[in-house]
């Protein structure tokens, strides 16, 4: 794949596996649209990249959001080529532990995000490629 000169959406590109990618992809030529909720990591990274990325505060887990942010890929570079989806969270609770049942709003909160939120923003992103 060409990535030079391509559109890529990076979401949980404040940290961890999505900020890797979203260097790597920036290193390679590509414009990067930094998507976390973490304003402060999103926009220090894009500041460390450059002119060819920028941030979006965006909650993989509200369809609104996720139609925020691949807008914004189109505003901001005319186009989008290519998604990676990094945005998760870990859950690190027991179905049933020492302190009993693990509540099922903590495992409720990591399938809307992990799952739907992966696939809220794939099927926007879907709409524009």
């Amino acid at each position: 794949m060409q990535i030079k000169d391509k559109v890529f959406l990076v979401t949980g590109a404040g940290s961890g596996l999505g900020a890797a990618t979203a260097r790597m992809l920036a290193e390679a030529g590509a414009k990067v649209v930094l998507a976390d909720l973490n304003r402060e990591a999103g926009e220090k990274l894009s500041l460390e990249l450059g002119a060819s990325t920028c941030f979006v505060e965006t909650d993989v887990a509200n369809e609104a959001s996720a139609v925020n942010a691949v807008n914004t890929a189109i505003s901001m570079f005319g186009g989008l080529q290519g998604l990676v989806n990094c945005a998760g969270i870990g859950n690190a609770g027991k179905v049933l532990g020492k302190e009993g049942p693990q509540p099922l709003a903590d495992f409720a909160r990591s399938v809307q995000i992990n799952l739907i939120g992966t696939y809220y923003v794939t099927r926007q992103a879907l709409t524009q490629m």
